[in-house]
């Protein structure tokens, strides 16, 4: 099983030089990500600035897995709707959840929300 399950903040922090980025690269190696996840992670990136080519040489290099969003996990995150709802958990954040539910992962996000809910996975922030 896959140790960790990345959010794409913690990527984000990682492209960006943010705090906490070392705390995600120590996690990194075996880590996943979700294919919603990586492509919310371009997509942000690449509006501040950063090359779409250094985002995906980034998950290449560190040879993250990444997991597609199948129809599974397109239900497991339906479900999390009502739990997650009131505190403004996006479609991303879901697959996310999803994603570190059906490995048996620990998730590594920088949103410090998700520590606060009842999750059944564990998480990790970065900062």
């Amino acid at each position: 099983m896959t140790a960790c399950v990345l959010d794409a903040s913690a990527l984000m922090a990682v492209i960006r030089r943010e705090p906490g980025a070392a705390f995600v690269e120590a996690r990194m190696a075996g880590a996943a990500m979700s294919t919603v996840n990586a492509s919310e992670a371009v997509m942000r990136s690449v509006e501040k600035g950063f090359s779409e080519e250094l985002v995906t040489a980034l998950i290449s290099v560190q040879r993250l897995e990444l997991i597609a969003f199948d129809a599974d996990l397109a239900l497991a995150a339906a479900r999390l709707r009502p739990v997650t709802r009131g505190f403004g958990l996006s479609f991303a954040d879901r697959a996310c959840i999803a994603t570190a539910m059906r490995r048996g992962a620990t998730i590594v996000t920088a949103d410090s929300v998700w520590a606060t809910l009842d999750l059944p996975c564990p998480v990790e922030l970065i900062r």
